[in-house]
């Protein structure tokens, strides 16, 4: 039976008074904490009797961080004692009053083991029968996945039994597992802020929802390879979060701050777009204890999840010799039926590239093989032979199994793309996807067209690039052909006389070239777009016209300069990303890419089977 506040407020052996908050009495107690740190949020998990005596406090405002802390991290009560003070200052009743904090007086007779020997029966027996219970649970657990069930059927029991709903998402929002429907706009907030937290676990909101979230980690062991639990209360929701960035200083209730909590027992900390405020009413998240046992049970089905993975790759490498040439086309047949995939259905072939992370190869599988799976489509994911520390995947994708058409299965994967890129920190994710074939005859050919669109994302600014064969700007399709060199060449004889005139005068002519472009050589709209007079932009462009040599009156010579803003240095070079990403406006056809926190531009969204 689970020990409440009044209970231990009853016990006549401990003289204790009650000072302010009488609403509380029904708290349940979870243990009894010692302290006089001035701030113990670190120390404290929820539910906690807080004993303190009063030794923090040096002024009356010193009452005010000690119950904030408190609050913060959900206690149950303060116990203050008299030894100090000979009495209980009234301003720490005042703070209690404002925050929701029940407040009791420790007489000075009564010693703070008295206390603790007083209540820790109760807790104790209730700890231990929790820890049976936890174990029959389980037990039951692993018996059921034994006989195969898995983890979508067992959950939402087990979610209910322990007081709480949650849900199991991959890095890409994709839902594994959850009591309920989770709307996709929650979906890809909750993992992007999972890619993004500084540390793990954390707390946040996803809609009005406000949800403790932890890893499941996978193989390999990085964020975009993990699965996210995250676990809410049951009870009423936060009340709808104000317009804006950031709540208001003046909202009701105290705000959970980003720094509270450490790794370990703590309260973790609270990040998001929005700032998580928090009252006594709204309910408690779920305690650690639950947390652990649901990351135990989840674990289970990463397990299992992984080893299924395992065994599809050592099928999905059969394909990827087979398409380079170890075997005929009666052998291709066969590896793509084990596989899942029928070889007589459309298919599209995509290529990829993840660099600029000293990660193993194995998880560029993992991101490009996550992204495929929120298309619903039979896919086998592998790496091309050539390099081993930042691999060429090959991925040969099946059309829609579940009903899904072909546009509706692109927009899912250049969603997850932009999802993951909030991960990648200085990596950067190349894709290149072929037009639709018919039959695997045809899959030789659609894996060189995969490779020339990839040559062409690999020319795109931004974290993330996908290029579709079918969808490629005629510039772009020469641009991915020229060998690097020349691109090189190209680009510097035009564009550093600019650059270097940049660094040494502090100007921005490179922007403006691109500005003037973009406004196709109209003054006035380009004038405007830079906020500067149009007397002030003619200068700049004679600026620009001197250096280069080239007359922005001519259309070859803009073409030219056009060209050479679109050619990309090789990866690493920090300045030749900054000029990449100042020289897309508007992104050419076929191109999604991201350019700093940005969305995805997404223009020309689907690919469709052929007829």
């Amino acid at each position: 039976m689970t020990m409440l506040l009044r209970d231990a407020l009853d016990l006549p052996s401990l003289r204790l008074t009650l000072l302010t908050g009488g609403d509380g009495l029904d708290r349940p107690v979870s243990q009894v904490f010692v302290t006089d740190l001035p701030d113990p949020r670190r120390y404290l998990c929820g539910g906690e009797v807080v004993l303190t005596g009063l030794m923090w406090r040096r002024r009356p405002a010193d009452a005010e961080e000690f119950v904030r802390s408190c609050a913060e991290a959900r206690v149950s009560a303060i116990g203050a004692g008299d030894a100090a003070l000979g009495g209980v200052p009234s301003d720490l009743v005042e703070a209690c009053r404002r925050h929701g904090v029940p407040l009791f007086e420790i007489p000075v007779e009564v010693s703070f083991r008295e206390v603790i020997d007083a209540l820790a029966p109760s807790v104790w027996k209730q700890r231990a029968t929790g820890l049976a219970t936890m174990l029959g649970r389980q037990r039951g657990v692993v018996a059921a996945m034994a006989a195969g069930a898995r983890l979508p059927d067992l959950l939402p029991a087990v979610a209910a039994d322990l007081g709480v709903r949650c849900w199991l998402l991959s890095a890409t929002g994709r839902l594994v597992a959850g009591t309920a429907p989770l709307p996709a706009s929650a979906a890809g907030e909750l993992a992007t802020a999972f890619l993004t937290a500084a540390r793990l676990p954390f707390t946040t909101r996803a809609g009005r929802t406000l949800m403790s979230v932890t890893a499941i980690p996978g193989s390999p062991a990085h964020r975009m390879a993990s699965w996210l639990l995250a676990c809410a209360p049951l009870g009423p929701e936060l009340p709808a979060a104000p317009a804006g960035p950031e709540a208001p200083a003046g909202a009701p209730g105290p705000e959970v701050p980003a720094g509270a909590g450490v790794t370990g027992a703590s309260r973790p900390p609270v990040t998001g777009p929005r700032a998580v405020r928090a009252d006594a009413d709204t309910p408690a998240l779920p305690g650690d204890d639950v947390l652990a046992e649901l990351v135990n049970m989840v674990a289970l089905e990463r397990t299992q999840a992984d080893e299924a993975e395992r065994v599809e790759q050592r099928l999905a490498d059969q394909v990827g010799r087979a398409l380079a040439g170890d075997g005929d086309e009666a052998d291709l047949r066969a590896r793509l039926r084990a596989c899942g995939l029928m070889p007589d259905r459309s298919f599209v072939a995509m290529t990829a590239t993840l660099t600029g992370l000293r990660t193993p190869p194995a998880l560029a599988l993992a991101v490009l093989r996550e992204a495929i799976r929120t298309m619903g489509v039979p896919a086998a994911v592998t790496a091309l032979p050539g390099n081993t520390q930042d691999p060429t995947l090959l991925a040969v994708v099946g059309d829609a199994a579940s009903g899904q058409t072909a546009g509706a299965a692109s927009s899912g994967f250049r969603a997850a793309l932009d999802i993951l890129a909030a991960g990648l920190g200085p990596g950067r994710l190349s894709v290149g996807i072929s037009t639709p074939g018919r039959a695997a005859a045809a899959l030789p050919g659609l894996v060189q067209e995969a490779t020339h669109a990839l040559r062409a994302a690999a020319a795109c600014p931004g974290p993330v690039a996908l290029v579709c064969s079918g969808e490629m700007a005629s510039h772009l399709i020469l641009l991915a052909g020229v060998p690097a060199d020349t691109q090189r060449a190209f680009r510097s004889r035009l564009l550093d006389p600019l650059t270097g005139y940049d660094r040494r005068h502090g100007t921005e002519l490179v922007h403006t070239l691109n500005a003037f472009l973009s406004a196709n050589g109209a003054w006035r709209r380009c004038a405007e777009s830079l906020h500067v007079h149009v007397n002030t932009l003619r200068y700049r462009i004679g600026q620009i016209e001197r250096l280069t040599g080239c007359d922005l009156g001519r259309f070859e010579d803009r073409v030219d300069l056009f060209l050479a803003l679109r050619l990309r240095e090789p990866a690493g070079s920090g300045a030749a990303d900054r000029l990449g990403a100042e020289a897309v406006s508007d992104g050419p056809r076929g191109v999604v890419g991201r350019s700093g926190g940005g969305a995805a531009t997404d223009r020309h969204g689907s690919w469709a089977a052929p007829p």
